[in-house]
């Protein structure tokens, strides 16, 4: 240490080291402090960069000047030449981005590299051991060289933008370090072993590490391609060409960067030339443009994979969830953040149903002359749904109001993108999605939101089971982030989350937004639980099963890629003469001579779509699902759905599920009543088909069933008997469940369409036919032809949830209140 002291000292003393280090420092600072809030998207600090750029030109210019006058006495400063040519060049990367968003390991690298060559360009004497200093210049080497390569194009007019304004200078930075450093490191390299292996051993790291990432990329490119190429002799004409690939493309790291290509990471061909410009697709990907020099060098030894930019993006939506990155953005919202997140659940164990309240407060990192639009999803636990949205304006909570989905989009459309004044819109979305929007936001007009979610509680093992949102939207992770449980009744918790009691209430404070569990024990039998609105009491009760026969036609085995070999074998075993399987479309036997060759067709289907209206009539099944598959809104203009919607319905399909997973397809297919529904275990599969028997739910036209709580909600006319003492979201699941039901019925008929747009308002729940949107004023409800609702459930709120009295009863409450009044104004009278 005594030593490393005595070397720094007697380097600061050589000429011009102290104004170099403090210019240096400076600089490095101002650049690092841009660069670091950018990414944060906190403040805005980019103007910053132009006094590290003014900075870095005159001490630049200066100091190239003197050493190229006194080389021998000034050659101890180029590592500083070097450091802060660099800084210049990121500096102004800041505002003409030749290169794009740079990752932040090519600033470290580039770092490494310039504080190397500090001790490999030191003009002393002494001859002490620096290979560690050579490794690190070998292994950060390479990205000069990769700066050099990718400005060749430019330099011709750097040139010129070095008579025009000296900062074209920039664009031919890495040419000459790579010119000074290649002939000072050859000196060393040839006058010491150690350091020309050190080198070479950093140089060889990277290179070997490049070829390792590159090889990989390229082999699942090879592999999609191969894919395609196989099935383009038994592709669907039913179904999308992309459709294919995205069945076999397993979710991984390479596969997410191949799809990324040209949508969000940069290739190589790309960079100097506007023909990428035609391969721009209708959809949007709402992530920034990324110069990974990785990923472009790969990118150039990659199969292609003809796939254009609308085919890639519905890729990355069915199987890597991407589905929030291609919602419609009418304004950027880049550079948005969550400040703080306020999350209360309240708990109602009789019922089986929990009610969720988020609170967001939204803000904008830069003072820019545009607002921007927040957009935030909700994935939402299997039968909930949305049943409230307030948006604060100038300081009061404005509650949203329930309309069509069509009205509502208009409304935000003419308000958002003609007017630019403050809606806030609140959307269903296939797959337990929901989705709100805010606008608008900037740096001096942060905004509140407040959404509400109600949620069944889910039976598991003698236990229910509330399960946290799953939210997307900006930048959540920093959030300051307040949890909040409270019960009703004395129902003992245990949460997977750190909770502490306090006053009757569960409270976590925590940063970001964690996926959370609370477990409470069932109470069996199960609890009365009723609510009654305009004369119909809606009333919990234990969901009914039932055990039909059912003699299947024929069984068909949907195989995929989660199948085990056991458990293909056990459902052949059967013996049944009537068990097949879709391949390529085409229906074949399977049974004990050829069900391992089978399998192997499927080994890398990672979901399928079964030709549902081809099956026959009376058939049953079996399907073990994933997490992920395309979903019915993706597949809209295709013939596939436009023949599952008219031909599937009236065959009487069967579906068993032998995974607790239900995709996106099966989930749809399930709510919209295509097939019927039971999921269960192989064990118990087996069970069914060996005693000719199928599972149902019991339901009828007045009683919904809630299976994740194992409940069924009925309605029936109101009577004195029952007591009523159920929250008001028992109905809203009823009037949800209503309308999931019936939504073959409501696509096809106007009519019918209106009848549960209206059960829709009257609970106030958020459906495929409904939207809740808020207005900045009640003329803009007006103007946009929106009705406020009268007479209606209205917003759920986490403090009231109790029962609303009828129209008779508040008649009754009035008049008692009236008598009561007489009778107290007589009474004072004869006091008096």
């Amino acid at each position: 240490m005594k030593y490393k002291l005595e070397i720094l000292e007697y380097y600061t003393q050589k000429p011009e080291v102290v104004i170099s280090l403090i210019v240096t420092v400076i600089s490095s600072l101002l650049l690092m402090g841009t660069l670091l809030f950018k990414e944060l998207r906190f403040h805005n600090f980019d103007s910053i960069a132009i006094l590290s750029l003014i900075f870095e030109l005159v001490y630049g210019a200066g100091l190239s000047f003197i050493i190229l006058r006194k080389k021998e006495t000034y050659i101890h400063l180029t590592p500083f030449l070097i450091l802060n040519w660099f800084i210049g060049c990121f500096c102004l990367n800041i505002f003409i981005p030749v290169f794009q968003d740079l990752p932040i390991w090519v600033y470290f690298a580039t770092l490494a590299f310039c504080l190397s060559n500090f001790f490999i360009y030191r003009n002393s004497d002494e001859s002490r051991n620096i290979a560690i200093p050579f490794f690190i210049n070998g292994l950060s080497f390479g990205i000069i060289l990769y700066f050099t390569a990718y400005l060749i194009p430019v330099m011709p007019i750097s040139f010129v933008g070095i008579i025009a304004l000296g900062l074209g200078f920039y664009g031919l930075v890495p040419a000459l370090v790579l010119i000074i450093h290649t002939a000072t490191i050859a000196r060393y390299l040839n006058r010491n072993k150690i350091y020309a292996v050190s080198f070479s051993a950093g140089f060889l790291l990277i290179l070997i590490s490049l070829a390792v990432f590159t090889i990989g990329l390229s082999i699942e490119s090879r592999k999609i391609a191969q894919t395609a190429r196989l099935n383009s002799f038994d592709q669907n004409a039913d179904l999308p060409n992309y459709i294919t690939i995205s069945q076999h493309l397993k979710p991984n790291f390479f596969n997410e960067i191949l799809l990324k290509k040209d949508i969000v990471y940069i290739p190589l061909h790309d960079l100097f030339s506007f023909g990428g410009f035609n391969s721009f697709g209708s959809k949007q990907y709402n992530d920034k443009k990324t110069h990974n020099p990785f990923i472009s060098i790969a990118y150039l030894f990659c199969k292609d994979l003809n796939l254009s930019n609308d085919d890639r993006i519905n890729i990355l939506k069915s199987n890597f969830d991407k589905r929030l990155e291609t919602e419609e953005h009418l304004w950027s919202g880049e550079d948005l953040f969550t400040k703080t997140i306020k999350e209360d659940v309240k708990l109602y164990p009789e019922a089986r149903l929990a009610y969720t309240e988020i609170t967001m407060k939204i803000e904008c990192s830069k003072d820019s002359w545009r607002d921007q639009e927040a957009i935030y999803s909700f994935q939402l636990p299997e039968g909930s749904v949305a049943t409230s949205l307030s948006l604060w304006v100038n300081g009061i909570e404005r509650k949203g109001v329930l309309t069509t989905k069509e009205k509502a989009h208009k409304a935000y459309k003419q308000i958002v993108g003609v007017e630019s004044r403050d809606p806030s819109l609140m959307q269903w979305k296939e797959g337990n999605k929901v989705v709100v929007r805010v606008f608008p936001i900037n740096q001096k007009n942060p905004r509140t939101f407040k959404c509400g979610f109600t949620t069944p509680l889910k039976v598991e093992d003698n236990e229910m089971k509330y399960q946290s949102l799953s939210i997307k939207g900006p930048n959540i992770s920093n959030a300051e982030t307040i949890s909040r449980i409270q019960t009703v009744g004395n129902t003992k918790i245990v949460t997977s989350k750190d909770f502490e009691l306090k006053k009757d209430f569960y409270i976590n404070q925590s940063k970001g937004l964690d996926n959370w569990e609370a477990l409470m024990p069932l109470t069996k039998p199960l609890q009365s639980s009723s609510f009654t609105w305009k004369n119909k009491v809606y009333e919990v009760k234990d969901i009914q099963k039932t055990v039909i026969p059912f003699a299947p036609v024929e069984i068909i085995l949907d195989l995929n890629s989660s199948w085990t070999t056991k458990q293909i074998e056990s459902l052949v075993n059967l013996n049944k003469k009537n068990v097949f399987v879709f391949v390529n479309g085409k229906k074949e036997a399977i049974n004990n001579d050829n069900f391992r060759a089978i399998e192997l067709e499927f080994e890398d289907l990672h979901y399928s779509l079964l030709p549902l209206y081809k099956i026959t009539q009376n058939s049953l099944i079996i399907t073990k699902c994933g997490t992920f598959s395309a979903n019915f809104e993706e597949l809209e203009d295709s013939n596939y759905l436009r023949r599952i919607r008219t031909e599937t319905k009236q065959r009487n399909l069967k579906i068993i599920n032998i995974s607790s997973d239900i995709n996106p397809f099966w989930q749809t297919a399930k709510e919209q009543k295509y097939v019927d529904y039971y999921q269960t275990s192989l064990k118990n599969t087996l069970q069914l088909i060996n005693e000719n028997q199928f599972v149902l739910f019991k339901n009828d036209i007045n009683s919904v069933n809630i299976e994740p709580a194992n409940i069924s909600i009925t309605q029936n006319p109101q009577n004195n008997t029952l007591k009523i003492n159920g929250p008001d979201h028992i109905y809203r699941m009823y009037a949800f469940g209503k309308v999931l039901e019936e939504q073959v019925k409501i696509q096809n008929d106007t009519l019918t369409s209106n009848s549960y747009v209206e059960l829709a308002k009257d609970a106030n729940i958020v459906t495929p036919i409904s939207s809740l949107i808020v207005l900045e004023t009640d003329d803009d409800y007006k103007n946009n032809g929106i009705e406020k609702n009268v007479d209606t459930l209205g917003n759920a709120s986490i403090n009231n949830d109790g029962s609303v009295p009828e129209p008779h009863e508040w008649l009754l409450i009035i008049l008692g209140s009236t008598m009561l009044f007489i009778y107290y104004a007589k009474n004072k009278k004869k006091a008096i």
